[in-house]
């Protein structure tokens, strides 16, 4: 087997660590209200112990990596997931909960950043092909994490052991990691903290991340609201509208398979492009839907579409800043989940006041804003 493709697997093993990442709160809120007793509040506030984790991992990971190299913050992010996801299995105090969960973001966060940044770095020629491919990856450890632990719940398995088998199966890709040879280092001293905020005033570099930043609020907020979206609109149980966040997820993994063949093709940019046109068309099937089912092909093409934003613009920016793509990708990474955590607070504000039919106007206005913003890049990009 080639090296490179040896490198690739362990990326797209770790990488179904962030997958987990995602969704490990709404996951184990229930061993966490049964455990502890507590409330929602505190599922919230861990939720977002667990945002500022990830934010933080995001943000650092880059010139980490291009100082010390990946197999380093890949097992440390690989070892902070499984630390965190152990501890809580083992802990009888609620107060180190929180501390937990900031360290499955922290390194979650850390090794979405590296295993994208290793990928386009290990494939330069076809970056956002093999980039959409990794993104395989991430939709398995998210939709896999909470499939095996509903069905070993159905079997009887009490929480505190499900969770410590998936802590330690997570070491098969920390040993694998460890006994690969990864690209060496890029740079042979950290880059200065002034040199760091510098990328933040490059204009490229800003409209990627501002891109990626309305993106992220739309891939946080189909999730979160369509399956309310459906309950209201269709009057149908709690049940079935959660097949929306299924839909969505499994729309985004299954095109992405096609996307890493089709990106070899056709230029990515055209097909981010498509892909806008897409989401819109799914926005608009599902608001003139008449049934749950219509209701749930909109959400299925809106998660078709929404596939090619993220590998395509890491693409982008790896292939804009070769020298500094950890950085780089740090910078729009970590723009991205600001949008993630601002736009889908601010979203959830609007359809608490004005009703939940707004959310189609919402992901219409976000998609018009990125289209505006990837003329702007494509316009740099081929300036440059």
């Amino acid at each position: 087997m080639k090296e490179k493709t040896i490198q690739f697997i362990a990326a797209g093993l770790v990488m179904m660590l962030f997958g987990i990442t995602m969704v490990v709160v709404g996951t184990i809120n229930n061993y966490l209200t049964v455990n502890f007793g507590v409330d929602k509040f505190f599922i919230g506030f861990c939720a977002s112990v667990l945002a500022a984790g990830i934010l933080t991992g995001s943000f650092s990971f880059g010139p980490l990596a291009e100082r010390y190299g990946y197999q380093p913050v890949m097992l440390g992010g690989v070892f902070l997931v499984i630390l965190g996801i152990w501890g809580i299995t083992q802990t009888e105090t609620v107060r180190f909960v929180p501390y937990l969960f900031f360290a499955i973001g922290l390194g979650g966060g850390s090794i979405n950043g590296v295993t994208n940044m290793l990928v386009a770095d290990v494939y330069p020629e076809n970056n956002s092909a093999y980039l959409s491919l990794l993104g395989v990856f991430y939709g398995i450890g998210a939709l896999g994490f909470p499939l095996l632990t509903s069905l070993l719940l159905k079997k009887e398995m009490d929480y505190q052991t499900i969770l410590s088998i998936v802590a330690i199966i997570l070491f098969l890709p920390f040993i694998l990691v460890l006994f690969i040879t990864f690209p060496g280092t890029k740079k042979a001293e950290a880059i200065p903290l002034s040199q760091y905020f510098k990328f933040f005033s490059k204009p490229l570099i800003l409209s990627i991340g501002m891109f990626l930043f309305f993106e992220s609020a739309v891939e946080a907020i189909i999730p979160a609201w369509t399956p309310t979206y459906l309950m209201e609109v269709f009057e149908v149980s709690y049940d079935k509208g959660l097949y929306a966040i299924t839909v969505s997820a499994i729309g985004i993994t299954i095109t992405r398979i096609f996307l890493s063949q089709l990106l070899k093709r056709l230029s990515a940019i055209t097909v981010v492009f498509i892909s806008m046109a897409v989401v819109l068309a799914g926005a608009i099937v599902l608001q003139v839907s008449t049934s749950w089912l219509m209701g749930m092909a909109g959400i299925a093409i809106i998660g078709v579409g929404m596939a090619s934003f993220f590998p395509v613009m890491l693409g982008y920016t790896a292939s804009a800043f070769p020298e500094n793509s950890g950085t780089a990708f740090s910078i729009v990474i970590g723009i991205s989940l600001i949008g993630n955590i601002l736009l889908s607070s601010l979203a959830g504000f609007a359809l608490e006041v004005l009703g939940i039919k707004l959310l189609n106007l919402l992901i219409i206005a976000f998609v018009l804003i990125m289209t505006a913003i990837l003329s702007m890049v494509k316009h740099k990009i081929l300036s440059r």
